[in-house]
This record gives structure tokens, sequence and C-alpha cells, in this order.
């Protein structure tokens, strides 16, 4: 089994609880998810393991499921490179649309320096989530320097434009609002960058007022990861950092906010020099 952070950098747990899961017949799909070791961070004081990803989801469902950040079994690179690209994403989104039963209203070509946007396309639906909304989809390549959404973000990327070449087709920003007084419901971001050739890079940010992790999220580190930390980044903000098989996943999440990455061609080092320059505190906060 591949070696895992236990204690991450700057926490120290208090206590440490070994769980066993007892069970009389374990189906093969189970089996093959319960490879590895699990080890799940309670807020960064209590570290439990555990020896089955079924033990691991009681006990969030007892503690605070909706407030942790997790990343289920990783794949291989070799299986991630048939997961669409984030221009894949954004071509996706503004022909398909994200929600359910959506109903376009009106699509635009516009000027970046004017609108905002380069392309925006509106569709209404009745989603079985977040019910009768209106969602703006907006694309524009100038989101890869800077990423604005009126009164939630003034996000200055312009270190990580010039450290990598910005995915062509590869920038979004969707809105979604409630059909019946216009409140912000569910902001998405999606950016992406080519750190080198052959390799990508994924920035999400996300707003989300049906979904709260509180102001004290909890983490996940997860055995089955070559390795696993959580980092404190240069303005003090927590971020899940996990890598294997030359990819690595990243997760800061505060209340309604969550910032993720996923990225190949970049080493763990790299990685925590990105972060400490995201500005994640003013993103997140």
């Amino acid at each position: 089994m591949a070696e895992t952070k236990k204690e991450p950098q700057n926490i120290t747990p208090k206590k440490i609880v070994r769980t066993v899961l007892i069970a009389a017949v374990l189906t093969a799909a189970l089996l093959t998810l319960t490879a590895f070791t699990v080890d799940y961070v309670l807020n960064h004081r209590e570290i439990f393991f555990f020896d089955s990803l079924e033990a691991l989801t009681q006990q969030q469902s007892e503690d605070h499921p909706d407030a942790a950040a997790s990343y289920a079994v990783p794949g291989t690179a070799e299986e991630s490179k048939d997961v669409e690209t984030p221009s894949e994403y954004v071509s996706r989104a503004m022909e398909q649309g994200l929600l359910e039963n959506e109903t376009l209203l009106s699509q635009k070509e516009g000027d970046y320096s004017r609108d905002g946007w380069e392309r925006q396309v509106i569709r209404s639906s009745e989603d079985s989530f977040y019910g009768n909304v209106v969602t703006e989809y907006r694309t524009a390549g100038d989101y890869a320097q800077k990423m604005v959404v009126e009164d939630l973000l003034d996000w200055d990327l312009t270190f990580l434009a010039e450290k990598m070449t910005p995915m062509d087709g590869g920038q979004i920003a969707v809105l979604c609002r409630s059909e019946k007084d216009g409140q912000l419901l569910w902001v998405k971001t999606h950016l992406g960058y080519i750190p080198r050739e052959g390799s990508r890079f994924s920035l999400s940010y996300e707003y989300n007022t049906f979904f709260d992790s509180g102001e004290d999220p909890e983490y996940i580190l997860n055995s089955s990861y070559d390795w696993s930390e959580v980092f404190v980044t240069q303005d003090n903000v927590e971020v899940l950092i996990q890598e294997y098989d030359g990819q690595i996943w990243c997760s800061a999440v505060n209340r309604y906010k969550t910032v993720s990455i996923y990225a190949t061609g970049c080493t763990f080092e790299e990685m925590k020099d990105i972060l400490n320059q995201l500005d994640l505190r003013t993103v997140l906060i």
C-alpha cells in the first residue's frame, strides 16, 4: 500500500481511534473498493483509521457528512485521459447546459471589454435541485487572467496565465438565479490551462447557497493516493492536496465556497507554490 501522510503539516491530532469493520459478506465490487485503508481526519483534531470505505461512509454519516471535502479512489493517469478537458466541459455547458430541463432563452456574441464576456447563453429550467431558475453561461479567453462575478468574486489570475498557457476555449462562468426573485443560487467558474505539452490544469470555483460546509470544514485523507496532505497556505488557508500516478487534486472549502484543482504535469512543490499565490483567503472568506 502506498505511503500516506497520517499527520498533515502543522496539524497535531489529539486522539487516534482504530475502527474495524465487521461484516459477514462483502460483494466483489465492495472488495475492490476496500483494497486500501482510508484515513478520516475529523476537523484536524482526531484521526480515524478504517478498513473499508463502507466504514468510513458510516462514520461520516454519524458526524457531519455535508461538511467533508474528499475524493474517491483515484484512477490512473491513463484512465483519466478519457475525462473531459476544460475545453470539452465548456463546450458541453454552452451547447447543452448543466442543469435539468433547460430551455434556451437567448444566445449572443459579445465584446469582453464592453460586456464582460465573448459569448453568452441564457436558459431557463425546472431543476429538481435548484427549482425554477434562469442560468447564464458566459465564456471569454480573458477569464484565464481575471475572473469577475459581480458582488462575489474578483480574482486576479495573471500569474497563472503567465506561468501556463490558457487552454483555448477552456474558460467559463455559470450564474444560476432564482426565476422568482433573481437571487443568485449557484455560481461555477471553470478555467483551463496547459502547464506543459500533453498536460492539463483545471481550476474551478463554486458558490452554492444550498451547501454550507461550515467555517471549520473536515478533510479526508485517503490512503489509496500516493500522498495526501492538508497544506496551509501563506495566507492561512487549509487545502487538501492528494497525488496519484502523476496527477494532483486540490480542494479548499469554506461555507458556501469551494476552490478545486486537477492537474497533470505539476509537482507537489509546484502546486504548493501555485496555491500560495492564488489569494485563496480573499476568494473563500
